[in-house]
Protein backbone atom coordinates (compact mmCIF):
# COMPACT_ATOMS: atom_id res chain seq x y z
CA UNK A 1 0.00 0.00 0.00
CA UNK A 2 2.82 2.44 0.88
CA UNK A 3 4.50 1.76 -2.44
CA UNK A 4 1.24 2.40 -4.29
CA UNK A 5 0.66 5.67 -2.41
CA UNK A 6 4.19 6.87 -3.26
CA UNK A 7 3.58 5.97 -6.88
CA UNK A 8 0.31 7.89 -6.88
CA UNK A 9 1.85 10.99 -5.30
CA UNK A 10 4.80 10.94 -7.69
CA UNK A 11 2.47 10.66 -10.66
CA UNK A 12 0.21 13.45 -9.42
CA UNK A 13 3.21 15.70 -8.85
CA UNK A 14 4.48 14.94 -12.36
CA UNK A 15 1.24 15.89 -14.08
CA UNK A 16 0.69 18.95 -11.93
CA UNK A 17 -2.00 17.56 -9.66
CA UNK A 18 -0.13 18.46 -6.45
CA UNK A 19 0.93 22.01 -5.65
CA UNK A 20 4.17 21.70 -3.71
CA UNK A 21 5.00 25.42 -3.69
CA UNK A 22 7.35 26.38 -0.88
CA UNK A 23 9.26 29.46 0.19
CA UNK A 24 12.29 30.10 -2.00
CA UNK A 25 15.69 29.96 -0.33
CA UNK A 26 17.82 32.60 -2.04
CA UNK A 27 21.50 33.52 -1.97
CA UNK A 28 22.92 36.84 -3.16
CA UNK A 29 26.30 38.15 -4.34
CA UNK A 30 26.84 41.85 -4.97
CA UNK A 31 27.39 45.35 -3.60
CA UNK A 32 25.46 48.02 -1.68
CA UNK A 33 22.44 47.75 -3.95
CA UNK A 34 21.93 44.29 -2.42
CA UNK A 35 23.70 44.53 0.96
CA UNK A 36 20.97 45.06 3.55
CA UNK A 37 20.18 48.71 4.20
CA UNK A 38 19.84 47.78 7.88
CA UNK A 39 23.63 47.63 7.92
CA UNK A 40 23.81 51.31 6.96
CA UNK A 41 22.82 54.64 8.51
CA UNK A 42 19.82 54.87 6.19
CA UNK A 43 18.47 51.51 7.32
CA UNK A 44 16.03 53.01 9.77
CA UNK A 45 13.42 53.91 7.15
CA UNK A 46 14.40 52.19 3.88
CA UNK A 47 14.61 48.56 2.79
CA UNK A 48 16.32 47.25 -0.31
CA UNK A 49 15.18 44.50 -2.65
CA UNK A 50 16.78 41.68 -0.66
CA UNK A 51 15.16 42.82 2.57
CA UNK A 52 11.81 43.25 0.86
CA UNK A 53 11.87 39.74 -0.59
CA UNK A 54 12.85 38.33 2.78
CA UNK A 55 10.29 40.31 4.79
CA UNK A 56 7.33 40.48 2.43
CA UNK A 57 7.60 37.84 -0.32
CA UNK A 58 8.20 34.64 1.63
CA UNK A 59 11.77 34.39 0.34
CA UNK A 60 14.31 33.02 2.82
CA UNK A 61 17.69 34.74 2.67
CA UNK A 62 18.83 33.15 5.90
CA UNK A 63 18.79 34.01 9.59
CA UNK A 64 20.51 37.03 11.06
CA UNK A 65 23.75 36.45 12.93
CA UNK A 66 22.03 37.12 16.24
CA UNK A 67 19.22 34.66 15.49
CA UNK A 68 21.82 32.07 14.51
CA UNK A 69 23.74 32.59 17.76
CA UNK A 70 26.91 33.87 16.12
CA UNK A 71 29.57 35.21 18.53
CA UNK A 72 29.13 38.94 18.94
CA UNK A 73 26.01 38.84 16.78
CA UNK A 74 28.03 39.10 13.56
CA UNK A 75 29.10 36.92 10.66
CA UNK A 76 32.63 37.06 9.35
CA UNK A 77 33.24 39.53 6.52
CA UNK A 78 32.02 40.20 3.88
CA UNK A 79 28.74 39.68 5.72
CA UNK A 80 28.05 41.57 8.91
CA UNK A 81 24.95 41.16 11.09
CA UNK A 82 22.12 40.45 8.68
CA UNK A 83 20.99 37.51 6.54
CA UNK A 84 23.24 34.48 6.27
CA UNK A 85 22.78 33.83 2.54
CA UNK A 86 23.29 37.46 1.47
CA UNK A 87 27.01 37.85 0.75
CA UNK A 88 26.68 41.25 -0.95
CA UNK A 89 28.93 43.88 0.63
CA UNK A 90 28.63 47.64 0.51
CA UNK A 91 31.53 49.07 -1.47
CA UNK A 92 32.34 45.83 -3.28
CA UNK A 93 33.45 45.85 -6.89
CA UNK A 94 34.07 42.81 -9.05
CA UNK A 95 37.64 42.52 -7.77
CA UNK A 96 36.80 42.63 -4.07
CA UNK A 97 33.79 40.38 -4.62
CA UNK A 98 36.33 37.67 -5.45
CA UNK A 99 39.02 38.59 -2.95
CA UNK A 100 36.46 38.67 -0.12
CA UNK A 101 35.13 35.27 -1.17
CA UNK A 102 31.53 36.24 -1.78
CA UNK A 103 31.15 33.67 -4.55
CA UNK A 104 32.89 30.81 -2.76
CA UNK A 105 31.15 31.62 0.53
CA UNK A 106 27.72 31.42 -1.06
CA UNK A 107 28.65 28.34 -3.09
CA UNK A 108 29.66 26.60 0.12
CA UNK A 109 26.18 27.14 1.56
CA UNK A 110 24.18 25.85 -1.42
CA UNK A 111 24.12 22.18 -0.44
CA UNK A 112 24.08 22.37 3.38
CA UNK A 113 21.49 25.16 3.50
CA UNK A 114 19.36 23.98 0.57
CA UNK A 115 19.70 27.23 -1.36
CA UNK A 116 17.41 27.05 -4.38
CA UNK A 117 18.57 30.04 -6.44
CA UNK A 118 21.34 32.64 -6.52
CA UNK A 119 21.40 36.23 -7.73
CA UNK A 120 24.59 37.99 -8.85
CA UNK A 121 24.52 41.80 -9.22
CA UNK A 122 27.99 43.33 -9.30
CA UNK A 123 29.90 45.92 -11.31
CA UNK A 124 28.44 49.31 -10.39
CA UNK A 125 31.41 50.10 -8.13
CA UNK A 126 33.80 49.23 -10.95
CA UNK A 127 32.50 52.56 -12.28
CA UNK A 128 32.19 54.38 -8.97
CA UNK A 129 32.30 58.16 -9.61
CA UNK A 130 35.49 58.78 -7.61
CA UNK A 131 37.26 55.74 -9.05
CA UNK A 132 39.91 55.79 -11.75
CA UNK A 133 37.69 54.26 -14.42
CA UNK A 134 34.84 56.73 -13.99
CA UNK A 135 37.13 59.75 -13.72
CA UNK A 136 39.30 58.64 -16.62
CA UNK A 137 36.36 58.06 -18.95
CA UNK A 138 34.38 61.10 -17.75
CA UNK A 139 37.34 63.47 -18.13
CA UNK A 140 38.55 61.90 -21.36
CA UNK A 141 41.96 61.05 -19.93
CA UNK A 142 41.66 57.32 -20.52
CA UNK A 143 42.69 56.14 -23.96
CA UNK A 144 40.39 53.91 -25.96
CA UNK A 145 42.88 51.10 -25.39
CA UNK A 146 42.48 51.51 -21.62
CA UNK A 147 38.71 51.43 -21.93
CA UNK A 148 38.82 48.39 -24.20
CA UNK A 149 41.04 46.52 -21.73
CA UNK A 150 38.96 47.37 -18.67
CA UNK A 151 35.66 45.65 -19.38
CA UNK A 152 37.07 42.20 -20.22
CA UNK A 153 38.80 42.12 -16.85
CA UNK A 154 35.50 43.02 -15.16
CA UNK A 155 33.73 40.33 -17.13
CA UNK A 156 36.34 37.75 -16.16
CA UNK A 157 35.57 38.47 -12.50
CA UNK A 158 31.83 38.14 -13.05
CA UNK A 159 32.31 34.91 -14.97
CA UNK A 160 34.35 33.48 -12.11
CA UNK A 161 31.46 34.13 -9.72
CA UNK A 162 28.89 32.70 -12.15
CA UNK A 163 30.90 29.56 -12.84
CA UNK A 164 31.60 28.96 -9.15
CA UNK A 165 27.90 29.09 -8.35
CA UNK A 166 26.79 27.15 -11.42
CA UNK A 167 29.17 24.34 -10.48
CA UNK A 168 26.96 23.71 -7.42
CA UNK A 169 23.95 23.11 -9.66
CA UNK A 170 21.99 26.06 -8.26
CA UNK A 171 19.91 28.14 -10.73
CA UNK A 172 21.58 31.53 -11.21
CA UNK A 173 20.20 34.92 -12.25
CA UNK A 174 22.62 37.72 -13.14
CA UNK A 175 21.86 41.43 -13.28
CA UNK A 176 23.29 44.02 -15.64
CA UNK A 177 25.28 46.94 -14.24
CA UNK A 178 23.40 50.15 -13.36
CA UNK A 179 24.87 53.61 -13.94
CA UNK A 180 25.78 55.73 -10.91
CA UNK A 181 25.49 58.80 -13.13
CA UNK A 182 21.69 58.68 -12.82
CA UNK A 183 21.81 59.44 -9.09
CA UNK A 184 21.17 63.08 -8.03
CA UNK A 185 24.39 63.46 -6.03
CA UNK A 186 26.48 62.25 -8.97
CA UNK A 187 24.62 64.49 -11.39
CA UNK A 188 25.33 67.45 -9.09
CA UNK A 189 29.08 66.91 -8.87
CA UNK A 190 29.52 65.53 -12.39
CA UNK A 191 27.44 67.98 -14.36
CA UNK A 192 29.02 67.38 -17.77
CA UNK A 193 26.37 65.43 -19.65
CA UNK A 194 28.76 64.25 -22.37
CA UNK A 195 31.19 62.95 -19.75
CA UNK A 196 28.49 61.01 -17.91
CA UNK A 197 27.25 59.62 -21.20
CA UNK A 198 30.75 58.41 -22.08
CA UNK A 199 30.78 56.39 -18.86
CA UNK A 200 27.27 55.12 -19.60
CA UNK A 201 28.48 53.92 -23.00
CA UNK A 202 31.32 51.98 -21.39
CA UNK A 203 28.88 50.39 -18.93
CA UNK A 204 26.61 49.47 -21.84
CA UNK A 205 29.52 47.63 -23.47
CA UNK A 206 30.06 45.64 -20.26
CA UNK A 207 26.35 44.86 -20.09
CA UNK A 208 26.48 43.49 -23.63
CA UNK A 209 29.24 41.15 -22.44
CA UNK A 210 27.07 40.09 -19.48
CA UNK A 211 24.24 39.22 -21.85
CA UNK A 212 26.59 37.18 -24.04
CA UNK A 213 28.03 35.39 -21.01
CA UNK A 214 24.56 34.55 -19.71
CA UNK A 215 23.53 33.21 -23.10
CA UNK A 216 26.61 31.00 -23.25
CA UNK A 217 25.86 29.68 -19.77
CA UNK A 218 22.12 29.32 -20.46
CA UNK A 219 21.00 31.39 -17.48
CA UNK A 220 18.64 34.33 -16.93
CA UNK A 221 19.46 38.05 -17.01
CA UNK A 222 17.44 40.77 -15.36
CA UNK A 223 18.38 43.95 -17.20
CA UNK A 224 18.63 46.41 -14.35
CA UNK A 225 20.38 48.93 -16.58
CA UNK A 226 17.59 48.87 -19.18
CA UNK A 227 14.95 49.15 -16.47
CA UNK A 228 16.79 52.11 -14.93
CA UNK A 229 16.88 53.73 -18.35
CA UNK A 230 13.14 53.28 -18.71
CA UNK A 231 12.66 54.94 -15.32
CA UNK A 232 15.24 57.72 -15.46
CA UNK A 233 15.51 58.48 -19.16
CA UNK A 234 18.87 59.43 -20.65
CA UNK A 235 21.61 61.78 -19.47
CA UNK A 236 20.66 64.19 -22.24
CA UNK A 237 16.93 63.93 -21.55
CA UNK A 238 16.29 62.82 -17.96
CA UNK A 239 12.86 62.11 -16.52
CA UNK A 240 11.82 64.12 -13.45
CA UNK A 241 9.42 61.61 -11.91
CA UNK A 242 7.83 58.21 -12.13
CA UNK A 243 4.27 57.66 -10.96
CA UNK A 244 3.57 54.53 -8.90
CA UNK A 245 -0.04 53.83 -8.01
CA UNK A 246 -0.91 57.43 -8.79
CA UNK A 247 1.85 58.79 -6.53
CA UNK A 248 4.76 60.77 -8.07
CA UNK A 249 8.22 59.60 -7.04
CA UNK A 250 10.68 62.42 -7.75
CA UNK A 251 13.78 61.08 -9.45
CA UNK A 252 16.00 64.08 -8.74
CA UNK A 253 15.23 64.14 -5.02
CA UNK A 254 16.60 62.39 -1.97
CA UNK A 255 14.95 61.51 1.29
CA UNK A 256 16.08 63.21 4.50
CA UNK A 257 18.16 61.59 7.22
CA UNK A 258 14.99 61.27 9.28
CA UNK A 259 12.93 59.97 6.35
CA UNK A 260 10.95 63.16 5.92
CA UNK A 261 10.79 63.08 2.11
CA UNK A 262 9.52 59.55 1.33
CA UNK A 263 8.59 60.41 -2.26
CA UNK A 264 12.23 61.13 -3.07
CA UNK A 265 13.63 58.40 -5.29
CA UNK A 266 16.85 58.08 -3.28
CA UNK A 267 17.71 57.76 0.37
CA UNK A 268 19.41 60.65 2.12
CA UNK A 269 22.89 59.92 0.72
CA UNK A 270 21.63 60.81 -2.77
CA UNK A 271 23.12 57.64 -4.25
CA UNK A 272 21.15 54.58 -3.12
CA UNK A 273 17.58 54.03 -4.32
CA UNK A 274 14.81 54.52 -1.80
CA UNK A 275 12.48 51.67 -0.85
CA UNK A 276 10.02 52.46 -3.65
CA UNK A 277 12.55 51.98 -6.43
CA UNK A 278 13.99 49.00 -4.60
CA UNK A 279 10.49 47.52 -4.69
CA UNK A 280 10.58 47.77 -8.48
CA UNK A 281 13.96 46.04 -8.49
CA UNK A 282 12.57 43.32 -6.21
CA UNK A 283 9.80 42.68 -8.73
CA UNK A 284 12.34 42.55 -11.53
CA UNK A 285 14.34 39.88 -9.70
CA UNK A 286 11.20 37.88 -8.96
CA UNK A 287 10.11 38.15 -12.59
CA UNK A 288 13.50 36.81 -13.70
CA UNK A 289 13.25 33.87 -11.30
CA UNK A 290 9.69 33.15 -12.43
CA UNK A 291 10.51 33.42 -16.13
CA UNK A 292 13.61 31.27 -16.14
CA UNK A 293 13.04 28.86 -13.29
CA UNK A 294 9.28 28.83 -12.64
CA UNK A 295 9.60 29.93 -9.01
CA UNK A 296 5.99 31.19 -8.92
CA UNK A 297 6.81 34.20 -6.76
CA UNK A 298 4.03 36.77 -6.38
CA UNK A 299 5.18 40.22 -7.47
CA UNK A 300 4.47 43.22 -5.27
CA UNK A 301 1.50 45.36 -6.25
CA UNK A 302 1.95 49.09 -6.74
CA UNK A 303 0.09 49.66 -3.46
CA UNK A 304 2.55 47.35 -1.68
CA UNK A 305 5.54 49.09 -3.25
CA UNK A 306 4.29 52.43 -1.94
CA UNK A 307 3.57 50.98 1.46
CA UNK A 308 7.22 49.98 1.82
CA UNK A 309 7.88 53.70 2.28
CA UNK A 310 4.58 54.45 4.09
CA UNK A 311 3.08 56.16 1.04
CA UNK A 312 -0.66 55.83 0.47
CA UNK A 313 -1.87 54.32 -2.80
CA UNK A 314 -3.99 56.77 -4.81
CA UNK A 315 -4.67 54.61 -7.85
CA UNK A 316 -5.09 53.45 -10.44
CA UNK A 317 -1.96 51.45 -11.25
CA UNK A 318 0.22 53.71 -13.36
CA UNK A 319 3.59 51.99 -13.67
CA UNK A 320 3.22 49.66 -16.64
CA UNK A 321 1.94 52.45 -18.87
CA UNK A 322 5.19 54.33 -18.25
CA UNK A 323 7.89 51.66 -18.39
CA UNK A 324 6.20 48.52 -19.73
CA UNK A 325 6.07 45.06 -18.21
CA UNK A 326 8.74 43.65 -15.92
CA UNK A 327 9.13 40.80 -18.39
CA UNK A 328 10.41 43.34 -20.93
CA UNK A 329 13.59 43.55 -18.86
CA UNK A 330 14.23 39.83 -18.52
CA UNK A 331 16.24 37.77 -20.99
CA UNK A 332 15.79 34.05 -20.52
CA UNK A 333 18.62 32.03 -22.04
CA UNK A 334 17.72 28.77 -20.32
CA UNK A 335 17.00 25.76 -22.56
CA UNK A 336 13.38 25.42 -23.65
CA UNK A 337 11.41 23.29 -21.23
CA UNK A 338 10.03 19.96 -22.36
CA UNK A 339 6.26 20.25 -22.58
CA UNK A 340 4.41 18.13 -20.01
CA UNK A 341 1.00 16.84 -21.19
CA UNK A 342 -2.02 18.18 -19.34
CA UNK A 343 -4.78 15.89 -18.12
CA UNK A 344 -8.38 16.47 -17.20
CA UNK A 345 -9.42 15.19 -13.74
CA UNK A 346 -11.25 12.26 -15.33
CA UNK A 347 -8.38 11.20 -17.57
CA UNK A 348 -5.92 11.67 -14.70
CA UNK A 349 -7.97 9.28 -12.55
CA UNK A 350 -8.00 6.68 -15.32
CA UNK A 351 -4.26 7.05 -15.81
CA UNK A 352 -3.54 6.58 -12.11
CA UNK A 353 -5.81 3.54 -11.93
CA UNK A 354 -4.15 2.05 -15.01
CA UNK A 355 -0.69 2.52 -13.53
CA UNK A 356 -1.65 0.96 -10.21
CA UNK A 357 -3.55 -1.96 -11.74
CA UNK A 358 -0.81 -2.62 -14.25
CA UNK A 359 1.79 -2.55 -11.51
CA UNK A 360 -0.23 -4.96 -9.39
CA UNK A 361 -0.63 -7.45 -12.29
CA UNK A 362 3.05 -7.23 -13.04
CA UNK A 363 3.99 -7.98 -9.44
CA UNK A 364 1.44 -10.85 -9.30
CA UNK A 365 2.94 -12.51 -12.34
CA UNK A 366 6.44 -12.26 -10.92
CA UNK A 367 5.36 -13.77 -7.63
Amino acid sequence: MLHRMKTLMALLAFVGGVDSAAALTLGVVGDSLSDEYAEETYGSYATNWVEQLDQFAGVDTGPTAAASGQPGGTWSEPRRTQNQYNWARSGADSDTMLSAGQHTGLAGLVAPEGIEAAVVVIGANDFYPTGSAYLGIYNGTWSQAQIDAYNPSRMANINTALDTLLATGVPVVVGTVPDYGLAPLVRFFFSNVAGRQAVADAIADLNAEIQASAQAREIVVFDLAQAAGAIFGTHASPESQIVIGGVPIFLGQSDTAAGGNPDGAFVDDGVHPNATLQGLFANLVMQALNTGYEMNLVLFSEAEILDRRSLAYVGPDTLEAQIGSYSDFVNDYTPAAVAVPSFSPASLTLLVVAVLVGGTRFLSRRS
